[in-house]
């Protein structure tokens, strides 16, 4: 028979007694293994449905129970934000550490410690938002410990004594020694050994044959020397032997002038000039003399030469009286009169018009190797020339009309 309704209250109240006065854990006992195990997972989702995504530069902050905006590299996180809309309190990393990623830690790394012991050297030092780079000493090559080589020990290179060495020492890698020996080393076994003054009586077969042929050789100095010793010895020889060959040729090469016979007769008692008279065109020489002794003398080796060769060259006048020595102060010294000429002729032809003018080569090689500078060779090509019976100003005009250089003469003209 159905219990009624009163008594089904009064049983179920009694039951619910029951069941507050057991002890605790008693319905976790109760509850079976496998619904013990999906009751687990949603507690925990139910504890973290209040946490969100953060948008990009912030991170979530479990202290605060929310997201805050991340610190610089080279900084920390000192105090969180108090809502995503403020800043974090954020300081630098102190002396000795640091943080190359933005981040919302609360503290920096500590730099790390180049090991000495290990040859290891300082390549950069610790900054707050870089760690210190370390490497080897030089003379010294990576041995890696790890995989990405971050741990890793220095090693001194091998010196390859008395070898060839294939491939230098670098920081990634040792030296590569190559098999053979060095020039004045000899292999004995595995090792190459150098070569002495008397080890050729005393070692090897090899040791005799490398070091004998080195010995014979000798250091290749005394060869050296002598050839740049013998071009040099020639070629001033050679100079040489042109300088004096062109001074006898310009010596015998044809008669000497009148007026340089004379002057060698006086002993150099005068010195020559070339005048140029600008009203008659014409080339005038005279002898200035130095000293009436000089004079003198001059004079009476005068007499003994022929008469084409007088020192003083008479200058025609319109009353037919006889020419006299011109006075100096109507006289036209050679050298503004000279470098009027020069400066007229084009500078590649002189040489041309030197010939024109009948200048003996010799003449001109000569001047070439002992005047350096291009003027003072015109000039003194030109005083030699001056020197010569022919050389009047119409024997100029001829040569640059001959040479196709009216322009230069009407030049020469004008500035004459």
């Amino acid at each position: 028979a159905l219990l009624s309704p009163c008594l089904q209250v009064i049983l179920a109240a009694l039951w619910l007694a029951a069941s507050e006065s057991q002890p605790p854990g008693w319905r976790d006992r109760a509850v079976p293994p496998r619904r013990r195990v999906l009751v687990q997972p949603l507690l925990r989702l139910r504890r973290h449905e209040t946490r969100l995504p953060c948008p990009a530069g912030m991170n979530w902050i479990e202290s605060a129970h929310h997201c805050c905006p991340q610190c610089p590299a080279g900084k920390f996180l000192f105090k969180p934000c108090t809502s995503p809309a403020n800043r974090s309190d954020c300081r630098d990393c102190p002396a000795g550490t640091f943080r190359t990623q933005p981040n919302t830690l609360s503290e920096c790394q500590a730099c790390y410690e180049c090991d000495r012991q290990a040859f290891q050297s300082v390549l950069s030092n610790c900054s707050a938002t870089s760690n210190v780079a370390c490497g080897c000493e030089p003379g010294h090559f990576r041995v890696c410990l790890d995989k990405h080589c971050s741990e890793f020990s220095c090693r001194k290179c091998q010196p390859c004594t008395g070898r060839l060495i294939r491939q230098p020492c670098s920081e990634a890698e040792d030296t590569v020694c190559d098999s053979s020996c060095k020039p004045d080393f000899y292999r004995e076994g595995d090792e190459c050994r150098p070569c002495h003054p008397r080890t050729p009586d005393t070692c090897g077969k090899e040791c005799q044959q490398v070091c004998s042929n080195n010995n014979d050789q000798g250091s290749g100095l005394e060869y050296i020397l002598l050839g740049l010793t013998g071009p040099l010895f020639l070629g001033a020889l050679a100079i040489y032997h042109k300088r004096k060959r062109l001074w006898h040729d310009a010596l015998a090469g044809g008669p000497l002038p009148a007026a340089q016979a004379a002057t060698s007769m006086a002993g150099a008692a005068a010195t020559p000039w070339c005048q140029l008279n600008a009203r008659r065109w014409d080339n005038l020489c005279w002898t200035q003399p130095r000293s009436p002794q000089g004079t003198e003398r001059a004079a009476g080796t005068a007499k003994q030469s022929l008469k084409h060769q007088a020192l003083l060259c008479e200058q025609p006048s319109d009353e037919g009286e006889p020419s006299a020595l011109p006075e100096p102060r109507g006289a036209l010294l050679q050298g503004s009169q000279l470098y009027a000429v020069i400066d007229v002729v084009p500078v590649r032809r002189w040489k041309e018009f030197m010939r024109m003018l009948e200048l003996r080569e010799a003449e001109i090689e000569l001047v070439e190797l002992e005047v350096a500078h291009i003027r003072d060779q015109q000039y003194e090509m030109l005083k030699r020339w001056c020197q010569q019976t022919s050389a009047t100003l119409d024997h100029v005009f001829a040569a640059l009309e001959r040479m196709e250089l009216a322009g230069c003469a009407e030049a020469l003209r004008q500035s004459l």
